[in-house]
C-alpha cells in the first residue's frame, strides 16, 4: 500500500512539475461538464450566473442531506432525518422561485433578458435623457424636440429583435381587444388588464400592446409603475402620436399629479407637433381607446388632459402668430383644480452666480391681462451671457382668491437664469378675485441694457479718447471722470468669452464653465498661431501678409471675445502697417499705394484695440498698441494711452513679460519719425506717471540703446512722416462765427511770425470758466513749424483747450538748425 502511494505521489509531483496547471484545468473540466449537462436539464432561460447557483445548491443539499441521514442512520435520531427532509424541501422550492414553470414563462424570461442587454439597455437610458430634454426644448424650440425624437426613432430601429411566438402576441392583442370593447369593471376586462400587465412589460416592440396596458394601468394608479409604463409607451414608439398623449395621462393621474402637470403639458405639445406637422403617426384603434379612457377618469383628471391639451393648441396658434378660436382659447383659459403651486429649485442657481458679485444690467416688463396687485420692481437676473431680448410665456392659474394656484412656462426663452427669474418673480403675485377663478398667459420680457460689440466699440471710443486726453493735459478731473465712465461702460460690455446668445436650446450648463472657457480659448490661440506660421512673412512679400491678415480676420469673427486672439490680430495688423509704411517709398510696385488701404488698416488695428481695452482694460500692452495707432493723426491721444500704460505698469510678471515681449514684435517695427515720436512722447508720460519702484527698460521700452529717459523726453518730436497715410486733423469741426471768450498771447515774446499770429475762436456754456491761463508745450521743427502741441496747464474745459491747441498748429516761428521746444502762456477771459 505504501508503495502504490509513493507511486502516485511522485506522478503527482511529476506532473505539478511538467504540467502546473493540470488541477484548475481538470477542475474547469469538471465545472464545465457539469454546466453542459446543467443547460441540456434547464430551461434557456436560466443563465449562467444562476445555473451555478443552483448547482451549488444541490450540490450542497446532496452532502448535507446526505451527512443528516448517516447521522440519523448511527445514533438512532429521527431528528436528524427530519433536518435532511427539510433541506431537500428547501433545496426545491429555492429552485422552483429561480425555474420558469412553463415554456411561456421562459419565453418571456428570454425577452427580458435581451432588454436588459446593452444594446436595449442603451436606447432606455436615451430615451430617458431625450424624454427631459424634449420636456425642456418643446416649450422654446420645438425643432430642436423634433431632432431627439428623430434621433430616439432612429436607435428604436436599429434595436435587436426579440424573440417571443406569434401566438404570444395572439394573446396579447386579443386582450387588448377585449379590453376595448368590455366595459369599466367587467369580468372580462380584469382578465384582459392582467393578461396586458403580464405581456405589456416584454412586447416592448409592438406599441398597442404597450400603451393599452399603460391605458389600463391608470384606474389602479401607482406612481413608481406609472412611470414605468409611462416610459414604455416612449421606448415603443416615439414618433406614435397616442404615445405622447398615454404618456401625459399616466404624468396626470400621479398621486402628486400636480407637481408633473408641466410634463405633461410638454406630452401634450409633443403629440400636437407630430400632428399638425405630419411628423408623427395615428394608431386609430389606440385613439378609440384613448378617448375611452379619458371619458372613464375622474372629472378632476379629465379636466385636466382637456385643458392642457387645448393649451397646446393654444400656443401652436401663437407660435405660429394667428390668433386661435374662440372654443379653443375658453377651453384653455379653465382654471386646474390645483392645490399645490409648482415651484422649481431655482433658489441655489440664483445663489451660485450672485457670489460672483458681477453687474449685468437689464430691465423685466411684465405683460399681465389682468393687473398685478402686489406688483414690485423686477430685477434682472444675473447672467453671463449677452443676449439682447427674452420673453417668458408662463401659465398663470388663479383661484379664487387672486391666487396663483398653478404656475409653470408655457413657452421658455431658452435661458434657464430667465425662466428661473419668471417663476421666481411670479410666486407671490396676488391678481383681483373672482367667483371662480381663471387661467392667464403672462409674459416676462427680459431686455438687457447691457451692449453689443459693436454698439460697445462705439460708445467706449470717445471715452477712452476723452480719458487719454485728461492724462496728456494732466487734469486730474478729467481723469477721474473719464475712469468713472469707462468703468460704468464695462458693466454693460458683453462678458469677457461669451458673444450674442443664439436661439438654440441651451440646457443647464455647467458651473465649470469659465474654467472650459480658458481652456478652449488655448486651444483656438494656439490653433490659430500654428496655422498663422505657415504663411511667410517678409519686407517685401505684401500678398504673404495681405493673406495672413484675411486669416486673422476670419479668426476674429469666430473669436470676437477672446482676448488674446484680439490682441494678436491688432498687434499683427499694426506690425504689418509699420512694415508698409517704412517701405511704401522704396517698393512701390510691391506695396499698394492706395491710402485708403492704409487707412483702413491702421483703423482696424485701432479698433481691434480697443476691444481688446475693452475685453481687458488692466493690459498695459494694449493701451501701447493703442496710443501707437494715433501718433501721427493725434499725438496727445498717443501720450495719454502711453500714460494709462505707464500707470498700469507693474513688476515683471511672467505673464507680463510674454505679452509685451508680443508687444515687441510691433514695436520693434517702428522706425524713422514714427519711432522718435513714440520714444520721446512715451519718456515723457513714464516720468509723469509711471509708478515709484517701478524701473524702465531703455531697449525694452523705448527701443533705444544710446539715449536715457531723460533725452529722449527732452529732444523735440519730429513732425509726420511723409509716408504716412494719415494726418493730424482739428479737434473743434465746427464753425465759429463769433467767439465767447477772448484771448491773449504774447506773439512777439513767442516768436511766432506775424502772418500767423491767429487767436483760438470757441463758443462755449455758460458755466465754463470765465477766465484762466493755458500753458502749452511745442515742439517745433526746423522750419518753425509744429510737431506736436500739449497742454502743460490746461483750462479744466476740454472745448477751450482744443480752441487754443488748434490755432496754435497754425502758428510759425523762427528758423532753428535741429527743432526746439517751447513753452507758451495763453490767457483768455470773457
Amino acid at each position: 500500500m505504501n508503495k502504490y502511494l509513493k507511486y502516485t505521489l511522485l506522478l503527482l509531483i511529476l506532473s505539478t512539475v511538467f504540467m502546473p496547471f493540470w488541477f484548475p484545468a481538470l477542475l474547469m473540466l469538471i465545472l464545465s461538464s457539469l454546466d453542459a449537462i446543467n443547460i441540456k436539464m434547464l430551461p434557456s432561460s436560466i443563465v449562467f450566473d444562476e445555473r451555478n447557483f443552483l448547482m451549488g445548491l444541490w450540490l450542497g443539499s446532496l452532502i448535507m442531506t446526505t451527512v443528516m441521514l448517516l447521522q440519523s442512520w448511527r445514533s438512532k435520531n429521527g431528528f436528524y432525518l427530519l433536518g435532511g427532509i427539510l433541506v431537500v424541501f428547501m433545496a426545491i422550492a429555492v429552485s422552483l422561485t429561480i425555474i420558469p414553470h412553463s415554456e411561456l414563462e421562459n419565453r418571456r424570461r428570454t425577452v427580458l433578458q435581451d432588454i436588459s442587454g446593452y444594446q436595449w439597455r442603451a436606447y432606455h437610458s436615451s430615451a430617458l435623457e431625450k424624454q427631459e430634454n424634449i420636456n425642456k426644448a418643446v416649450f422654446y424650440q420645438p425643432q430642436k424636440a423634433m431632432e431627439y425624437l428623430n434621433q430616439l426613432n432612429a436607435q428604436r430601429k436599429n434595436l435587436p429583435a426579440l424573440d417571443y411566438l406569434d401566438e404570444d402576441l395572439s394573446v396579447a392583442m386579443a386582450a387588448k381587444e377585449h379590453y376595448l370593447t368590455s366595459s369599466k369593471g367587467s369580468l372580462i376586462q380584469n382578465e384582459a388588464i392582467k393578461t396586458l400587465a403580464y405581456y405589456g412589460d416584454w412586447l416592448l416592440n409592438q406599441p398597442e400592446i404597450v400603451i393599452t396596458q399603460a391605458l389600463s394601468a391608470l384606474f389602479k394608479p401607482n406612481d413608481t409603475q406609472l412611470e414605468f409604463v409611462g416610459v414604455n409607451t416612449l421606448l415603443s414608439a416615439p414618433l406614435m402620436i397616442e404615445a405622447w398623449q398615454t404618456r401625459a395621462l399616466t404624468h396626470i393621474v400621479k398621486s402628486q399629479a400636480n407637481i408633473d402637470l408641466e410634463k405633461a403639458a410638454a406630452a401634450l405639445m409633443v403629440a400636437d407637433m407630430l400632428e399638425t406637422d405630419n411628423l408623427g403617426y395615428h394608431n386609430q384603434s389606440l385613439q378609440t381607446l384613448l378617448e375611452k379612457t379619458v371619458s372613464e377618469l375622474p372629472k378632476e383628471q379629465r379636466q385636466a388632459y382637456q385643458v392642457l391639451q387645448a393649451r397646446a393648441v393654444e400656443e401652436r396658434y401663437y407660435r405660429q402668430n394667428t390668433t386661435p378660436p374662440a372654443e379653443i382659447t375658453d377651453l384653455a383659459n379653465q382654471r386646474l383644480m390645483l392645490n399645490y403651486i409648482v415651484n422649481r429649485g431655482y433658489t441655489t442657481y440664483v445663489t451660485m452666480h450672485s457670489a460672483t458679485r458681477k453687474e449685468y444690467p437689464g430691465i423685466v416688463t411684465i405683460d399681465s391681462p389682468n393687473e398685478i396687485q402686489n406688483f414690485t420692481d423686477v430685477n434682472y437676473p444675473i447672467i453671463k451671457q449677452y443676449i439682447p431680448h427674452a420673453d417668458v410665456v408662463l401659465s398663470v392659474d388663479v383661484d379664487a382668491q387672486g391666487r396663483v394656484s398653478g404656475l409653470w412656462i408655457q413657452k421658455s426663452s431658452g435661458i434657464e437664469s430667465f425662466d428661473h427669474e419668471a417663476l421666481k418673480i411670479a410666486l407671490p403675485w396676488r391678481f383681483m378675485p373672482t367667483s371662480e377663478g381663471y387661467r392667464q398667459r403672462v409674459i416676462v420680457n427680459f431686455d438687457s441694457t447691457r451692449l453689443g460689440w459693436n454698439q460697445y466699440m462705439i460708445e467706449q471710443q470717445p471715452l477712452l479718447v476723452a480719458l487719454a486726453k485728461g492724462y496728456a493735459r494732466q487734469d486730474p478731473k478729467s481723469i477721474i471722470l473719464g475712469e468713472n465712465k469707462l468703468e460704468e461702460i464695462l458693466t454693460r460690455a458683453p462678458e469677457k468669452g461669451s458673444a450674442v446668445v443664439s436661439t438654440g436650446y441651451d440646457p443647464y450648463s455647467s458651473y465649470q464653465r469659465e474654467y472650459k472657457l480658458q481652456q478652449q480659448n488655448k486651444t483656438k490661440l494656439q490653433s490659430i498661431l500654428k496655422e498663422l506660421q505657415t504663411l511667410p512673412k517678409g519686407k517685401n512679400n505684401h500678398e504673404d501678409w495681405d493673406n495672413s491678415l484675411r486669416f486673422l480676420n476670419e479668426q476674429l469673427a469666430l473669436n470676437q471675445s477672446n482676448d488674446d486672439v484680439v490682441r494678436m490680430i491688432a498687434r499683427f495688423e499694426l506690425q504689418y502697417y509699420n512694415v508698409g509704411v517704412n517701405n511704401l517709398a522704396q517698393s512701390p510696385d510691391i506695396y499698394p499705394q492706395d491710402e485708403t488701404y492704409w487707412q483702413d488698416l491702421l483703423l482696424k488695428a485701432r479698433n481691434h484695440f480697443e476691444l481688446a481695452i475693452g475685453l481687458d482694460p488692466t493690459k498695459s500692452d494694449v493701451w501701447l498698441g493703442w496710443g501707437i495707432t494715433w501718433l501721427d493723426e493725434d499725438p496727445e491721444i498717443a501720450a495719454g494711452a502711453f500714460a494709462k500704460a505707464a500707470q498700469l505698469k507693474t513688476e515683471d510678471s511672467l505673464a507680463s513679460t510674454l505679452q509685451m515681449l508680443e508687444m515687441r514684435m510691433a514695436m520693434n517695427t517702428l522706425e524713422g519719425v514714427r519711432l522718435e515720436r513714440y520714444q520721446t512722447l512715451r519718456a515723457r508720460m513714464d516720468m509723469r506717471y509711471l509708478p515709484e519702484g517701478i524701473e524702465t527698460n531703455l531697449i525694452h521700452d523705448y527701443l533705444s540703446d544710446d539715449l536715457t529717459q531723460i533725452q529722449l523726453a527732452q529732444r523735440p518730436i519730429p513732425k509726420i512722416d511723409p509716408n504716412s497715410k494719415v494726418v493730424r486733423k482739428p479737434l473743434n469741426k465746427n464753425n465759429i462765427e463769433q467767439s465767447n471768450r477772448l484771448f491773449s498771447i504774447d506773439f512777439s515774446g513767442a516768436n511766432i511770425k506775424e502772418n500767423s499770429q491767429k487767436l483760438p475762436q470757441v463758443t462755449v456754456p455758460e458755466n465754463a470758466p470765465k477766465m484762466g491761463d493755458i500753458i502749452l508745450q511745442l515742439d517745433l521743427d526746423a522750419e518753425g513749424i509744429p510737431t506736436v502741441v500739449m497742454i502743460k496747464s490746461g483750462s479744466g474745459n476740454l472745448q477751450i483747450d482744443n480752441a487754443v491747441i488748434d490755432a496754435a498748429y497754425q502758428w510759425r516761428f523762427s528758423n532753428t538748425k535741429k527743432g526746439s521746444t517751447t513753452l507758451i502762456s495763453v490767457q483768455f477771459s470773457l
